[in-house]
């Protein structure tokens, strides 16, 4: 079964305590952030014959004399009058005239992406090192416990994930430019509350814009818990709320796992293939407490990963925290269907 927890709702703050500005969104087009996108170009379609000709182009350092001049031939067959070349090319003029935007974008996401079986897990999901804090230098912390600084660190780079999706939701962002000519903004859209579910051939993609989810998933001790970022008015947690509800999520884990066995690792099954995942899910789905949590994962804005398994050695070793970021533990402490995961290491260290 799935473990998640249910936090109470962001508390109240107290007489003088700094809190978060009430959540704004908006769906008007503004020249901030999304009104230009009527403006952008389609993508072209090359010709057939400069097609073939780049593809050619691309085999001459690959292939033999003899080779690349039977490549000629079969591309000629291929691009003539009575090939299949022309055929194809009409198809793709076809579902450019149907494609909203591109007629590249749909074969790309399902191709390269969704339709792809290998593992989300170190293939698909990319990671980075972020620079230290200035204010909390890198420091050894026991092993299998969380430390003040991760903690912290943890809510502030929260509550900057948290002003990020507020700034969009409220199409607050100046749209990108490049040599004055308008560039595609529509990419911030499917930042938070976005998550890949596993579906047997081909996974399904699913966000909300404006993203309105209220909590947060964070992962501890292979736990997946449910943190509440903003209170039942729309109003956001204030940085010190954050913090002590991080704090909680990690003293009720504790309290968890010392009262009973480790629930199964479920989490761990994001990282595997995809098609086994899936089947997994459908089976988990089938109970209703499972679907309740399932759905609190699938509709969390992003997710905190609170990692206490590095080695005290090895706190300072950038590359080593960087494949701690990439893939943890063998894919431990991780929900790789999100698609933003904050990962704190208990050195202080972020990715």
């Amino acid at each position: 079964m799935l473990r998640y927890l249910a936090f109470r709702p962001v508390p109240a703050a107290r007489a003088g305590a700094r809190v978060g500005a009430a959540r704004r969104h908006s769906t008007e087009s503004r020249a901030s952030t999304f009104g230009n996108q009527g403006q952008l170009p389609r993508l072209p379609i090359p010709t057939l014959e400069a097609t073939a000709a780049r593809y050619l182009k691309s085999l001459r350092p690959l292939l033999s004399g003899a080779e690349y001049a039977q490549s000629e031939r079969a591309v000629a067959s291929f691009i003539g009058s009575d090939g299949l070349g022309p055929v194809l090319q009409q198809r793709l003029h076809k579902a450019d005239k149907q494609a909203a935007a591109s007629w590249l974008e749909d074969i790309w996401l399902n191709k390269a992406y969704l339709e792809w079986r290998e593992p989300n897990f170190i293939n698909a999901n990319w990671a980075a090192l972020l620079a230290d804090s200035a204010d909390a230098p890198v420091a050894a912390a026991p092993r299998g416990q969380t430390s003040g600084a991760q903690l912290a660190r943890a809510a502030r780079m929260t509550a900057l994930l948290l002003d990020a999706s507020d700034a969009i939701n409220a199409q607050a962002l100046a749209a990108d430019t490049q040599r004055g000519a308008a560039l595609c903004m529509n990419q911030f859209k499917w930042q938070f509350g976005t998550t890949r579910i596993a579906r047997a051939q081909r996974d399904e993609l699913v966000h909300q814009w404006p993203a309105t989810a209220r909590h947060i998933l964070v992962m501890y001790r292979d736990c997946a818990v449910k943190v509440p970022v903003y209170g039942a008015g729309g109003r956001r947690a204030s940085l010190a709320q954050l913090a002590a509800q991080l704090d909680l999520a990690v003293r009720r884990v504790d309290e968890l796992l010392a009262q009973e066995p480790a629930p199964a690792p479920v989490a761990r099954l994001t990282a595997g293939n995809r098609d086994n995942w899936a089947q997994a899910r459908e089976l988990l789905a089938q109970d209703a407490a499972n679907r309740e949590a399932l759905a609190t994962a699938d509709t969390a804005l992003f997710g905190v990963c609170l990692d206490v398994d590095l080695d005290p050695r090895d706190a300072h070793d950038a590359e080593r925290s960087l494949a701690e970021f990439t893939h943890g533990d063998g894919g431990a402490n991780r929900w790789f269907d999100k698609a933003v995961q904050l990962v704190v290491l208990n050195s202080g260290r972020l990715g």
